[in-house]
């Protein structure tokens, strides 16, 4: 995983100031040690957060680790394909 741990902390922070019982998933490039760049691919598991939610979650991030592309899918639950996709191949922060 291609994330450093201030990062993983600032993520996982970030979102459970909003709701502590969500789940934070990496996925994506970033998950691959072997490759480089990349933007950070982040699915947010929650029945609580919403897109207003979404917004401020990455502006923070924006502050906390830079402007870096940052890829935010918030669910409720695992029914879209592409989510189903992205807790398979993910890794849990």
């Amino acid at each position: 995983m291609r994330l450093k741990s201030s990062e993983q902390a600032a993520i996982l922070s970030t979102v459970k100031c909003l709701d502590t019982n969500a789940r934070v998933y990496l996925f994506g490039s970033r998950v691959d040690d072997a490759k480089k760049g990349g933007d950070i691919d982040l699915l947010v598991m929650s029945d609580k957060l919403t897109l207003d939610d979404k917004r401020t979650i990455k502006m923070k991030l924006y502050e906390l680790i830079g402007e870096q592309k940052i890829d935010l899918v918030l669910a409720a639950d695992d029914s879209d394909p592409f989510v189903k996709l992205a807790l398979e191949t993910g890794v849990e922060l």
